[in-house]
């Protein structure tokens, strides 16, 4: 017997000794998978795994790649909490929300942000937020409502952290001024500034030389992760004659310059964190470069760690646009964890959050025939982040560390062919959302644009924890469960192993066979356009004729 195999042995021969209370201890500072693992040493700690709710609990929290958020009211039982997380993954896997809250909004406008359970919308000189409803048992109206006044008429965008109490505001800078955009760092309970922030405002865009204007004339993207802040903005004009897109990145604590600023050559139309340290920048082209960084005190400069290829087109065909889908943002959305200081107090049930261990992205691609520009395609593909993290490592191989406007990229055959799922999409990214592992959106069955009859909704998980616990196929499961009321529910959905076809016009390369996900339609059709989605509910708006949504449904899960 080999050394650890003795050590091993005498591990397990001591733990079986102990009273089954102290070895339930014991295992419960082990992990997900460790507890998987071990159900495996022996029968005596299988059994003491397999009786022991919070074991079985941790265990379940690993399967569903969930988190629970610390609760600052009384401590919920571990049968409560497992039960909830459980009924919360049901609702989920068959589409059956379990409470429906309509209200109307306090405003109506385009610039609106959802971030940590806080809907915020911009009105007339005016931030509005709402806490929304999260417990399916609970009323069906937002848990808290407020408002601050701002200036609209010159704000470009905002976004917030609650976990931090952070709301930034981007505003156009004046005239008169050599800098770009003013970004206000303030209170997001109480619109004051920020008591962290090295300062209350920022200037963007801005070298120091009294003798350069800088004027935002595209739109921007802000955003927020942890300690760090970084806008994108586009079409810039630069002294009145050279139009540029910048990137840059500031320590909003510590740092009253950005500690670096980028502009490309050429136009960037959206960039995302990946981590705290990589960032991933997408060009009008669909080519997609990743950065990565290392802090210091003084400025830095990020290093270009891998460029990407889409897949290669037909003849007379050319990509027209590319963004990231962010309803609600990827990065807040799956690397920050929410302490939740906005809920209501005395929780009766317990709120979980995605693993920050991964998450999807969706990135939406146009294209169109350049011989009939009227005849356009749109798609969406879905990538896991630690995938494209791990792409720096599959880029060095093929090309070593190239630098400079003319380093290669690696071809869509090579990175994205095993990697992505893709689909056809909408025109527009408001009409599905990705959140954790999850995406959602609304079916388009009239297969006309813009539809206006109500519409079902399509919810797929990419949990690759589903794939052991269902058929070996794409099957159509009709399993009776009995409620605790006494009714037959049916699971409802498809596990779908290999959804894309070889080919698909108008791409001349094979897009690969997909990603395993469990996807299921709802029954029941919404009037709506426009959907997003957290961990526990479903958002729904309509957009009528051009008008801003006055009503949201909540479809809490």
């Amino acid at each position: 017997m080999t050394s650890s195999g003795s050590i091993l042995q005498c591990i397990r021969s001591k733990l079986t000794q102990l009273p089954i209370e102290l070895i339930c201890h014991v295992l419960s500072y082990l992990t997900s998978r460790e507890l998987v693992r071990a159900r495996q040493i022996c029968q005596i700690i299988k059994t003491a795994i397999d009786h022991s709710e919070l074991l079985q609990y941790v265990i379940d929290l690993g399967f569903f790649r969930m988190s629970e958020i610390p609760s600052d009211g009384r401590r919920i039982p571990v049968a409560t909490r497992r039960k909830e997380l459980r009924e919360l993954e049901t609702s989920w896997r068959n589409l059956r929300y379990r409470r429906r809250c309509d209200f109307p909004l306090l405003t109506s406008g385009p610039v609106y942000e959802f971030v940590g359970g806080i809907y915020a919308l911009a009105g007339e000189n005016c931030l509005y937020f709402s806490v929304l409803p999260h417990n399916p048992s609970s009323e069906s109206k937002p848990i808290r409502t407020w408002h601050h006044p701002v200036d609209t008429t010159t704000m470009v965008d905002f976004t917030f952290c609650p976990s931090q109490d952070l709301l930034v505001i981007v505003n156009m800078s004046s005239n008169d001024h050599h800098h770009c955009y003013d970004l206000h760092l303030r209170s997001l309970r109480t619109n004051s500034p920020h008591p962290n922030a090295v300062q209350p405002v920022l200037k963007s865009i801005d070298e120091g030389d009294p003798g350069n204007f800088f004027h935002g004339t595209g739109p921007v993207k802000i955003q927020v992760l942890g300690k760090y802040m970084a806008i994108l903005c586009r079409d810039v004009l630069a002294n009145d004659d050279e139009m540029g897109d910048f990137l840059q990145l500031w320590t909003w604590m510590t740092d009253k310059v950005a500690k670096f600023t980028i502009r490309f050559p050429d136009t960037t139309n959206d960039f995302v964190f990946l981590s705290e340290d990589r960032f991933l920048l997408v060009a009008d082209d669909g080519t997609i470069e990743i950065y990565s960084f290392v802090d210091s005190r003084a400025s830095i400069t990020p290093q270009r760690t891998a460029r990407l290829s889409m897949p290669s087109l037909m003849m007379d065909w050319q990509l027209a646009d590319a963004f990231i889908g962010g309803k609600p943002a990827p990065a807040t959305g799956a690397l920050t964890e929410y302490p939740r200081p906005w809920a209501e107090n005395g929780l009766s049930l317990p709120m979980f959050h995605p693993s920050r261990d991964d998450q999807l992205l969706a990135f939406h691609v146009t294209l169109f025939r350049t011989t009939n520009e009227d005849d356009m395609h749109s798609f969406v593909f879905f990538i896991f982040r630690t995938e494209l993290l791990r792409l720096q490592t599959l880029y060095e191989q093929h090309f070593g560390n190239p630098e400079g406007p003319e380093a290669p990229f690696l071809p869509y055959s090579v990175w994205g062919s095993t990697r992505t799922q893709w689909f056809s999409d909408n025109y527009v990214d408001w009409q599905n959302s990705v959140y954790g592992y999850r995406t959602v959106e609304l079916v388009n069955d009239s297969k006309i644009f813009f539809p206006t009859e109500p519409r079902r909704l399509r919810v797929r998980d990419f949990n690759p924890s589903l794939l052991f616990s269902n058929a070996p196929s794409s099957v159509l499961v009709e399993e009776g469960e009995t409620g605790e009321d006494g009714r037959e529910t049916k699971k409802r959905g498809t596990l779908v192993l290999r959804p894309v076809e070889p080919k698909t016009k108008p791409f001349a390369e094979c897009l690969g066979e997909g990603l395993p996900h469990w996807e299921v339609i709802s029954e029941e059709s919404f009037d709506a356009t426009e959907v997003m989605m957290d961990e526990g509910r479903i958002l729904l708006f309509s957009r009528r004729g051009g008008r801003d949504p006055l009503q949201v449904k909540i479809l809490v899960m």
